[in-house]
């Protein structure tokens, strides 16, 4: 595997240029116009068999055909940025004022270019078709932009999907791996109690959706405290809380809004149904009337067994065993690669950016950033992951 990562390295220079390009230019979720123009035009530049545009939106699929007969596989990265003011003093600040690479996505494209550029000078070792999938929108929860890529019916033929996502939590150039539960899934919930206003001084001619409201933040969190397994994960976050009008009156209403993250769709189901009983339940009792508008976003992203085994196999052929780590505990964000991995075979995992004596800023923070030899690595990792996949397929 050591002509692989000599030829990722030798594209570093091309590989920076190219991820400046994209961090100093962002473009939010349905906005990625420019960002697709940009992708479509390196993968014809680079002789890729065939540019699809404008799929799902923005996106951008590339087809590379091997010289040898075979099935299809697909790599993914997703393009768009997000509405952060960037906080860091480089040549390629984010020259779009309040929107930012925050997320990594311009790592993501670039290592998929990258990947791009080592499959078409090696393809004698492909046998099949990889498709090349830039999607936009991944942050639009809770629609999410591969949805379209998927209804677009340009990945009809694809057997497997794979994918990486920058991760400020692991050792640099670490690839993390785990079979089964990755990323949770993501629902977002808004609750409006309609009490009764009233002079503050007599609470009892009013129902008070301060009170109530308060009552259902802290009843809710015995829903995951006390009706899911606790070597399950869950969590209940109430992020906003608006009421009142003034200091003396009694509250007439009440929003609640937050999120729900499950890994298990049977618990993810009876939060939902918990919360709804709950609100039922409280109304009941204080004469108070509810809405609640519960949406749910992505589902947990489920790696299947048999391709997590093989990307573990390619990143150790590639760096070594000690550059790989079994992942142990999921993570709570979301990503919607989880709604490839409901219709393909697949893997996504983490390549770690954390340089020891460095101080790490998470995803979607204004200082966010990546050491740059990161890139080669995501670049060989998914160009041998396709290669690895169509020999064994």
């Amino acid at each position: 595997m050591s002509h692989m990562i000599e030829s990722a390295k030798a594209l570093m220079p091309e590989l920076s240029a190219m991820r400046r390009d994209f961090h100093e230019y962002p473009e939010t979720s349905l906005h990625e116009e420019e960002t697709s123009k940009k992708v479509a035009g390196y993968l014809r530049e680079m002789g890729c068999d065939e540019v699809i545009e404008n799929v799902g939106g923005y996106g951008v699929i590339g087809v590379i055909k091997g010289a040898g007969a075979g099935g299809t596989v697909a790599l993914r990265a997703d393009m768009d940025a997000l509405q952060i003011q960037e906080m860091n003093d480089v040549e390629y600040k984010s020259r779009n004022d309040g929107v930012m690479h925050a997320c990594g996505h311009d790592n993501h494209m670039t290592g998929l270019l990258g990947a791009a550029k080592l499959l078409l000078g090696r393809r004698a070792e492909i046998n099949g078709t990889v498709k090349l999938v830039f999607q936009p929108a991944e942050e639009m929860s809770p629609v999410g932009g591969s949805r379209g890529m998927l209804d677009s019916g340009y990945l009809d033929d694809v057997a497997a999907i794979y994918g990486l996502h920058v991760w400020p939590d692991l050792p640099h150039g670490t690839v993390g791996i785990k079979s089964g539960p990755l990323m949770a899934a993501t629902d977002h919930f808004t609750i409006t109690i309609h009490g009764k206003t009233a002079h503050g001084a007599k609470p009892d001619q009013g129902i008070d959706a301060v009170v109530l409201g308060s009552q259902f933040v802290m009843a809710a969190q015995s829903i995951v405290s006390r009706k899911v397994n606790p070597l399950d994960n869950a969590v209940v976050t109430f992020g906003v809380f608006n009421a009142g009008t003034r200091y003396n009156i009694i509250a007439g209403e009440c929003v609640l809004d937050g999120t729900v993250r499950t890994l298990n769709e049977d618990i993810r189901n009876m939060i939902e149904d918990s919360m709804r009983k709950l609100l039922d339940a409280l109304c009941l009792q204080s004469g108070a009337t509810a809405d609640i508008v519960y949406g749910r976003g992505y589902p947990a992203v489920v790696n299947h067994e048999e391709d997590a085994a093989l990307i573990r196999q390619t990143a150790v052929s590639l760096f070594g065993e000690e550059q790989v780590e079994d992942v142990k505990l999921p993570a709570m964000p979301a990503e919607d690669f989880s709604f490839y991995l409901k219709k393909k075979q697949g893997a996504f995992v983490w390549l770690g950016t954390a340089r020891e004596g460095q101080e790490v800023w998470p995803l979607h923070n204004s200082r966010f950033d990546v050491d740059e030899d990161i890139l080669w690595r995501g670049a060989a990792l998914l160009a041998q992951t396709a290669i690895d996949y169509l020999k064994r397929a």
